[in-house]
């Protein structure tokens, strides 16, 4: 199964190879920024609290500096994403709660479907691609077929 592609207005989110790309281009975004970012779009339309982002992020056992973490990767997402923390596009925050991703976003189909229409083949041809799989030769199986009906003599006595 191919990696999931998320596309959102001239932004592309490639979760398969870890890459964000801006009209084609790749736009460095470091790690971390990256996985919140990808949490952030999962969740697309929904208040995300900073404790879920911690969790996502860190894990409920490592004691670091979450709330300036979560602040840095937020500002590096917004940098990447040029947008505007007054008049968000990609990233409302919703004051003292957390974060919300505001864009539409479509995944990337058009792969999925260029390989379903490579493969697409009639019943009939289904049906002759197995029985060429099994070397069978429906020729030979009528005339076999044929034969089979004709009642067979033996060469010995009758059994009692």
């Amino acid at each position: 199964m191919p990696a999931k592609k998320v596309q959102f207005d001239e932004f592309e989110l490639d979760f398969g190879r870890f890459q964000l790309f801006h009209k084609g281009e790749h736009v460095r975004l470091e790690g971390l920024p990256l996985q919140l970012l990808m949490f952030l779009i999962e969740n697309q339309g929904q208040l995300v609290n900073r404790e879920q982002i911690a969790d996502k992020l860190w894990g409920k056992d490592l004691f670091v500096d979450v709330e300036q973490g979560i602040n840095t990767a937020i500002r590096k997402i917004r940098t990447a994403l040029s947008d505007d923390s007054e008049k968000p596009r990609y990233l409302q925050t919703v004051v003292g709660r957390g974060y919300r991703f505001l864009a539409e976003t479509t995944d990337d189909v058009a792969a999925n479907s260029e390989t379903t229409q490579k493969f697409s083949i009639s019943a009939e041809e289904f049906g002759q691609a197995i029985v060429a799989a099994a070397g069978l030769d429906l020729h030979d199986h009528e005339t076999s077929k044929k034969n089979t009906d004709k009642p067979k003599v033996g060469a010995g006595g009758s059994s009692r």
